[in-house]
């Protein structure tokens, strides 16, 4: 029985030795990203919402943060759950806030907008040039912007570098083209950012024509935490 000692600590540090094998492989692996996509999008009123996609077995729960952002907390659990979600968000002093929260530690997703408040502005001064517009985030880096113009809107596309920023030029003018999308492709670590920018003329009494301009929808969105553009 002695000499078949060796063997049988031989094979226990064989197996000891896979288990550890095992264990470090499954630490090893990244962990399951609970958010497959969304897209932000107001809407010709001016109301915002945001539609998103989870992984199956994902709970999700939403509340007021302290910071007044809409937090959308995500969890897995093992009972199968819808994977398709809407929720209606309103713009408060100017701001709308939101971040997907992934419980498991993977990435927390956050969205600044500012823009004008439907219920505050005067007139149809939030949706003048600007009709429509939504930003998908496909999961994988790409992000999708389409939006619509009103009637006699020109549209200019440019990007910004000292301020890293997309801006959208929109002036009165001639054209006939009302509906346009862009494509972008990011790094994980990179915030998108995206500025409507308004030309509008005004004119005083007495006075020559002058050009004010307005920068707003201003959206910011990143896994880090996105600042003020």
């Amino acid at each position: 029985m002695k000499k078949l000692t060796p063997f049988f600590l031989c094979l226990s540090l064989i197996l000891a030795s896979c288990s550890s094998n095992e264990s470090e492989i499954l630490n090893n692996q990244p962990e399951e990203k609970l958010l497959k996509s969304y897209t932000l999008k107001r809407d010709a009123t001016g109301a915002y919402s945001i539609d998103f996609n989870v992984d199956n077995q994902t709970d999700v729960a939403t509340f007021k943060g302290n910071d007044n952002t809409n937090d959308i907390v995500l969890s897995k659990n093992s009972v199968a759950t819808k994977t398709a979600y809407s929720n209606d968000f309103s713009v408060e002093n100017d701001q709308l806030k939101i971040g997907f929260i992934e419980a498991n530690g993977n990435k927390k997703t956050k969205i600044f907008v500012e823009d004008d408040d439907i219920k505050l502005a005067k007139s149809n001064s939030v949706t003048e040039f600007l009709n429509s517009y939504s930003i998908t985030s496909n999961g994988n880096g790409t992000y999708q912007l389409d939006f619509k113009v009103n009637d006699n809107v020109q549209t200019e596309f440019i990007y910004n570098e000292d301020k890293n920023v997309y801006e959208v030029h929109l002036s009165v003018g001639k054209s006939k083209e009302k509906n346009f999308s862009r494509h972008f492709e990011l790094n994980e670590s990179d915030i998108l950012k995206i500025n409507f920018v308004n030309h509008k003329n005004s004119m005083s009494r007495g006075t020559a024509s002058r050009e004010d301009v307005e920068e707003k929808p201003r959206v910011s969105i990143g896994t880090a935490e996105p600042e003020a553009v």
